[in-house]
């Protein structure tokens, strides 16, 4: 009798340890989501999905599977070529750049787990941004997994990117998608505006003149940031040309790194400036914000130091990222990644840079100049941007403002609105040069 109870306890043991082995493993199961990937009424296939708080991440890696697409990838990115055009993702990177262009992701892109893993709603814009740019029609979105997914496509092999090649940039075409075109083709050329206002009273003369270098952001066939019809390239080149022509007004020799619209590396900007023995080097560039942010706008001044916030942080990841033929394969972008770290490291010991105080000085004196000429200021930050590393003068980088904020947009657009915003910005320098003259 006492061998029978004890044998019912085994079993009873037993039974309640396989019943919660079951539902364990039942529950697992479960939590394992997907979601459907859908192009149009086209079921693309069923992607692993994980909860983020209370936002959704995709396996990017299936994402493209679903597609027929056969990435490149590493530990520090995965990236799809296809008829020229790419697609990237960056580990830990909060931007992902779509054949050009540059798209803020709320969530920092992340390798785990055996996937890649990006917020749902800003995989399916960024897919679409590289689908209207190789000219296939794409509405994607994503549902409820449930439909069959349509047959498998073929992987479609890579394609060897063309050397790129210096000239203008043309207008993508135009698909029929629910989402602006990669690189949104400019609004018709405005008629630039006749503004001719009195020229500023010369500050300097003589042969020892201050140096000043200018330097227009992106160009060639990197467009930058690009939104409500207008290309950063287009505008920073504009301004360059207007801020240099001021700045001769007052006496200054104002020196640009580029005139057309040609593409220069990020350190090629800084060494044109040392080789030059510019007293000043400003960089000219537009911002850009996820959606959601759309309202935001204004001028900000920019020195290269720890970053002073998040935005300022994911900033300066996009501009150190190069574009170019050859230079931005997944192992260079990868050292682009590993440079911005380092950055980090020497900007941690603040004496590595004996610069810091002074471009400090600089974008603090432009700043009150701008807020002088009721120009939309927002701020002054910190960032490790590459392309003022090495500077061996006082560097600033002037984000324009934003090309997402649509009424900014129209105005950086305006040839009378940069004028205003140029004028405060030599203003700034002449006063911080008057400040701190040259010793040559």
């Amino acid at each position: 009798m006492l061998s029978l109870q004890v044998n019912k306890k085994i079993f009873t043991r037993l039974i309640t340890a396989l019943l919660s082995l079951f539902i364990l493993s039942a529950s697992c199961a479960f939590a394992a989501e997907s979601l459907s990937f859908w192009n149009g009424d086209v079921k693309k296939g069923d992607v692993t999905m994980r909860r983020n708080g209370t936002m959704q991440e995709v396996a990017v890696d299936e994402v493209i599977s679903s597609l027929g697409f056969v990435p490149k990838s590493d530990a520090s990115s995965i990236i799809v070529v296809f008829e020229g055009k790419k697609i990237e993702f960056w580990n830990a990177s909060n931007v992902v750049r779509a054949a050009g262009s540059i798209i803020s992701f709320p969530l920092p892109v992340s390798n785990a787990d055996g996937h890649w893993w990006g917020e749902a709603k800003s995989v399916a814009e960024a897919f679409g941004y590289f689908y209207a740019a190789i000219g296939k029609p794409a509405a994607f979105r994503w549902g409820e997994s449930s439909a069959a997914p349509q047959p498998a496509v073929q992987p479609k092999a890579a394609v060897p990117e063309p050397k790129a090649e210096v000239k203008p940039a043309e207008p993508e075409k135009k698909p029929a998608v629910k989402i602006p075109p990669a690189e949104p083709a400019p609004q018709p050329a405005e008629p630039e505006e006749k503004y001719t206002p009195a020229a500023p009273a010369v500050a300097f003369s003589g042969k020892a003149r201050p140096i000043v270098v200018v330097d227009a952001g992106h160009g060639g066939h990197d467009p930058g940031a690009a939104a409500n019809g207008v290309r950063e390239k287009d505008v920073n080149l504009k301004a360059a040309l207007q801020l240099g022509e001021i700045l001769r007004q007052y006496g200054i020799d104002a020196r640009l790194t580029r005139r057309t619209d040609v593409y220069l590396k990020l350190a090629e900007r800084t060494a044109f400036a040392n080789k030059n023995e510019a007293d000043v080097f400003i960089s000219l560039h537009c911002n850009a914000m996820p959606k959601g942010r759309s309202n935001v706008a204004g001028l900000e001044y920019y020195i290269m130091a720890l970053p002073s916030d998040k935005d300022a942080m994911n900033l300066a990841i996009a501009e150190n990222k190069e574009i170019s033929a050859g230079v931005d394969s997944a192992a260079e972008a990868q050292r682009a990644d590993k440079k911005t770290q380092l950055l980090l490291k020497i900007l941690g010991d603040m004496q590595q840079n004996d610069k810091i105080s002074e471009s400090t000085a600089l974008a603090e004196v432009m700043h009150k100049a701008a807020k002088s000429g009721s120009m939309p200021m927002r701020k002054v930050a910190q960032a490790p941007f590459f392309v003022l590393r090495g500077a061996g003068m006082p560097a600033v980088l002037v984000e324009m403002g934003y090309l997402t904020n649509a009424a900014e947009a129209k105005k950086l657009n305006s040839a009378s609105y940069r004028e205003s915003l140029c004028r405060s910005i030599a203003q700034g320098v002449v006063q911080y040069i008057k400040a701190h003259p040259t010793q040559r």
